[in-house]
Order: structure tokens, then sequence, then C-alpha cells
């Protein structure tokens, strides 16, 4: 999966999506969804060309448990052939429920 791709189902959901951090206008928003790369790993093909393997986090928020956005992201997911492992927290503090998982790209 590349970037490009990564952005383009993610944007499937129909709802608020943004790379890095929530943009000021959807930070009220819910559902909602926030992606950024926090590994990256070069990876060397024959020839010495290089491409980057990126590790992406996905956050997802919303304010009920098992938002249907949610499990519309996981079931377009499924159909892409991933099958992230999907971690739940509630956040006290925001009083907003958190899932998030990591997927790997080329980059």
């Amino acid at each position: 999966m590349t970037k490009a791709e990564l952005s383009a189902l993610l944007h499937k959901t129909k709802i608020p999506v943004n790379e890095g951090i929530t943009s000021d206008k959807n930070m009220n928003t819910f559902p909602r969804i926030v992606y950024w790369d926090y590994i990256w790993e070069d990876i060397v093909a024959s020839g010495q060309e290089y491409d980057t393997k990126a590790t992406y986090q996905v956050s997802f928020y919303s304010k009920v448990p098992r938002d249907k956005k949610l499990l519309e992201l996981r079931n377009h997911l499924r159909e892409a052939g991933m099958y992230p492992v999907i971690y739940h927290e509630y956040v006290e503090e925001d009083k907003v429920f958190h899932s998030y998982f990591a997927l790997e790209v080329m980059e």
C-alpha cells in the first residue's frame, strides 16, 4: 500500500480526515480520523535504489464505542487485505473514545 492509497482508503468513510494533527475546523467534530507517520525505515532494493517503508498510526475519535464509521473503516481495511490490531481507550478528560492502529506503507 502507498501513502496515497492509505489516504484514499481513510477518506472512503466520508468523515473528516487530517494528516499530522487535527485541524482547528475538525477539533470538535466526531467521528474523525487523524493519521501520521512515526517510523521511517529505508529499504534497499536491487541496484542500490532506496524506498522508504513508513509506519503510520491511524487514530479514530468518536463519542460512542464501536462507532458505525469505525466498523465501516475496518471493513474497508479488510477489503484491501489488511487486518490491523485495533486498540481502544476512553479518554476521560475529553470524554471521547480513541481507537487506533498501525499500518505500514511504501513511500
